[in-house]
């Protein structure tokens, strides 16, 4: 399972977990957490009950704006929730044979083959060749562009989180170090240590995958060498399979492997075909030993070792990227009203049939609607507050709230992906209009529209006008755009 779904069983009294600020009132709202229960803490929170409960209503008439509850579900990623593992056989078959393609692409065999005898005495020598001249210079100098893309049915504002970076330490299993001599890769008792970048889709991963919302494109300009499709896409544990996948090698002889595509989605062009910088290869998909649908990034370099593109204390290489990217970048992917609380599968196979998660999105409602609210992050950790409202036609606040990982009392203080959702009820009366959410985290602000009422009683231009500029702003803010416009620092509008 590779997203851990945890319902709220805590009494309705005790769900506001958020500080909540109003003229002379400051609250803190803590029970015990959803994993594990804190008697002590209960206790407290029980004891305290009845002055709470008074102090809430004096801050909501103080301030005019409604209490928000606390979650109602929440949806985790783990490390190996988007893993992926391959077999020291299965390595070695790649690497035999995208040495044969490079030596037949150089020695301008694809119509003369050689025998196999010849061509394994070329490989070895090619081989040794490479492993006397190993040095970086195309990549070291150009950078590495992002490797991926949003595909124009792609709405929201971020796509992806990383699960795993490239493991440092070569001791197994139980022995890892990320670049940055932290924790965030892995490895396995088979002798595996994580040798790429793990880039998954969130927060619809299964959903994305078959809609082919996101694209993998080529971080550096080179020669496709070697190319796999057809295998299977759905996979959901680690095994044997085959994956889909392309190998492009650089002019300074380093080479990227693009792995888990989707089937069918891989790049037409033949091997020996050259590809540009950002030019598409094929589709994020869950291909060979895969828990879920992700990128595996993975760098070679002219000798065939690893290469792991990012600087830090564990990695004294230089960084690689055109642009570098922080160890931790914290961001709401998505910001989305629904019908229904969201569905998500564990899985994108039950039994034999492909399945996908459910956001049941809706911008549309009537007054005294239930009215679902979920908000997706990546890279979200204890201490990082988001502050919400929602507000009405004349932009006056009809709800508020702070939200903070550390309040729901998980057992670990950072996830790379999380997703939370909150549930409210309009009011009878709420008047007709666009009305907004908005949501400051880390210094970003983000926002979605939705509206109230029957399409008669809306303002159908102003809706309209709203709407194009947000699609406008989307485009323009998500990873991998270069420059970066200035708006995109302050206001992100799905």
């Amino acid at each position: 399972m590779f997203m851990r779904y945890v319902p709220e069983t805590v009494a309705h009294e005790l769900r506001y977990r958020h500080w909540w600020r109003c003229s002379r009132c400051a609250l803190l709202h803590s029970p015990n957490p959803r994993i594990r229960v804190d008697s002590r803490r209960s206790a407290i929170c029980a004891g305290m009950l009845m002055r709470q409960t008074l102090m809430l209503l004096m801050c909501t008439a103080v301030s005019g704006i409604a209490l928000a509850d606390a979650p109602m579900h929440h949806w985790l990623v783990d490390a190996d929730d988007f893993a992926d593992d391959m077999s020291s056989a299965q390595r070695v078959e790649i690497e035999q044979m995208l040495a044969r393609n490079r030596l037949l692409l150089a020695r301008h065999l694809q119509t003369i083959q050689p025998s196999d005898a010849e061509i394994s005495t070329q490989i070895a020598q090619e081989i040794m060749a490479q492993k006397s001249s190993a040095h970086i210079e195309q990549i070291a100098q150009t950078g590495l562009a992002w490797p991926l893309s949003a595909n124009t049915n792609f709405i929201g504002f971020d796509y992806h989180g990383i699960s795993n970076f490239v493991d440092h330490d070569p001791r197994f299993p139980g022995f890892v170090k990320d670049y940055t001599c932290g924790t965030r890769t892995y490895d396995n008792a088979a002798g595996y240590n994580h040798a790429g970048t793990d880039y998954f889709l969130w927060p619809y991963p299964w959903l994305m995958m078959d809609q082919e919302q996101v694209a993998i494109v080529a971080a550096a300009a080179g020669q496709i060498i070697g190319k796999s499709d057809g295998n299977f896409d759905r996979s959901c544990a680690m095994g044997n399979g085959e994956w889909n996948a392309v190998y492009v090698q650089h002019t300074d002889g380093t080479v990227a492997w693009y792995g888990h595509m989707k089937s069918g989605s891989v790049t037409s062009k033949s091997i020996g075909a050259n590809v540009a910088v950002g030019e598409f290869l094929g589709d994020v998909g869950s291909s060979g030993s895969s828990t879920a649908p992700h990128l595996h990034f993975e760098l070679h370099g002219p000798n065939g070792d690893i290469v792991d593109p990012r600087h830090g204390q564990c990695n004294a290489a230089p960084d690689l990227w055109a642009i570098t990217q922080a160890y931790e970048q914290p961001t709401i992917n998505s910001l989305s009203t629904h019908s229904a609380e969201p569905s998500f599968v564990a899985c994108g196979v039950s039994d034999g049939q492909p399945v996908d998660e459910n956001p049941q999105y809706q911008d549309a409602f009537e007054p005294a609607a239930t009215l679902w609210v979920f908000a997706a992050y990546h890279d979200q950790r204890n201490g990082e507050i988001t502050h919400f409202s929602i507000e009405r036609p004349d932009h006056s606040v009809w709800q508020a709230w702070d939200f903070d990982l550390a309040s729901e009392g998980l057992p670990k203080p950072f996830y790379a992906g999380t997703g939370w959702d909150w549930s409210y009820v309009l009011p009878a009366d709420a008047p007709h209009g666009l009305w907004t959410i908005n949501a400051e985290f880390q210094g970003q602000a983000y926002a979605h529209a939705f509206t109230v009422g029957s399409a008669e009683s809306r303002d159908v231009g102003a809706v309209a006008a709203e709407r194009a500029r947000i699609a406008v702003l989307l485009a323009r803010c998500r990873p991998g755009n270069t420059p970066v416009p200035a708006d995109c620092s302050s206001t992100r509008h799905p």
